[in-house]
């Protein structure tokens, strides 16, 4: 009996010393870990690394594109609302007509070209169906050598011939050979001015395109 009570002390001491050698193990163990920060540890700056919105870099104001020029167009004949237009530069034929309430019933529709570029002070005239109508031509040429050895003589062109310019359409041509039948022969770019529908970017156009002899 006494020896097993012996025995006993020594599996309990022998138990209690193996605990503690695990505790003290276990201590060395976490000790030598790095040391965590805790939340309130961590330095303001670093806990947001994400750039204010004040920060970002302002967009360049060259990379905001201008507003396009307007340009005005007086839309005449068989649409529905005839009268001057404000468009943007680079609109087309079909822009303006649309602005005007599209064709009428009665409209020749292949009396304009739809898909040619507008100029400011322009006359659009669509065709009634039955009516003699010659399309507006684009620009054939953008060589001033060509165009210059192909000039126009203002003053004696017929309706066909003018509506060879740029932006002449049937009611343009119309208005030049009036001015010159009233007024008699043009005398100089200036006196263009004073017909319907003649402006000055016109008359910019114009300037490697016609002459007055």
């Amino acid at each position: 009996m006494e020896k097993y009570k012996q025995h006993m002390s020594w599996f309990i001491g022998g138990g209690i010393f193996l605990i503690l050698v695990i505790i003290v193990s276990l201590m060395n163990y976490f000790q030598s870990e790095p040391n965590m920060p805790t939340t309130s540890q961590i330095p303001k700056q670093i806990e947001s690394e994400t750039p204010n919105s004040a920060d970002k870099p302002k967009r360049n104001n060259k990379g905001i594109s201008k507003e396009k020029n307007k340009i005005m167009v007086d839309v005449q004949g068989s649409v529905t609302r005839p009268g001057v237009y404000e468009l943007k530069e680079g609109d087309r034929v079909l822009h303006a007509i649309r602005m005007a309430g599209g064709f009428t019933d009665r409209a020749e529709v292949r009396s304009v070209n739809q898909a040619l570029k507008i100029s400011d002070e322009m006359i659009v005239y669509v065709a009634q169906k039955g009516e003699e109508f010659e399309l507006i031509p684009a620009s054939a040429s953008s060589n001033p050598a060509d165009e210059k050895t192909t000039l126009i003589n203002i003053n004696s062109a017929d309706e066909t011939v003018l509506q060879t310019l740029n932006g002449v359409g049937p009611a343009k041509a119309q208005s030049i050979i009036s001015y010159r039948e009233e007024n008699g022969p043009f005398t100089s770019f200036e006196q263009l001015l004073e017909v319907r529908g003649i402006g000055e970017k016109t008359i910019e156009q114009w300037k490697d395109q016609i002459s007055f002899e």
